[in-house]
């Protein structure tokens, strides 16, 4: 896994309280826990092992987290079916007012 550059992690972070933003803006508490499970997770790897594991392997799950820290697929998918919903309520506003 690849090992970000600081330009990198600097996106990622300002990509990260940015969501945040949208989803407290949003009443989105469920994204938002997804957030800090995320970064419960990266915090985690920093500690895990206690030394146990060699320095490139923790790096290794070090990376691995952090590529995954803005990865909110329950939000997105709630998004994506209250879109599809607004979009098809739309669609029925529509058609009811050219039968009116």
């Amino acid at each position: 896994m690849k090992s970000p550059t600081n330009k990198e992690k600097v996106a990622i972070y300002e990509e990260f309280l940015h969501k945040i933003n949208m989803f407290v803006i949003c009443a989105d508490n469920e994204g938002v826990a997804e957030l800090v499970q995320n970064a419960d997770h990266w915090s985690y790897m920093h500690r895990v092992g206690n030394g146990e594991i060699s320095d490139k392997k923790q790096q290794e799950l070090i990376n691995n987290v952090f590529w995954k820290l803005c990865d909110t697929p329950e939000a997105d998918k709630r998004t994506k079916d209250r879109q599809k919903t607004w979009q098809y309520a739309q669609t029925s506003k529509k058609n009811c007012r050219v039968h009116e």
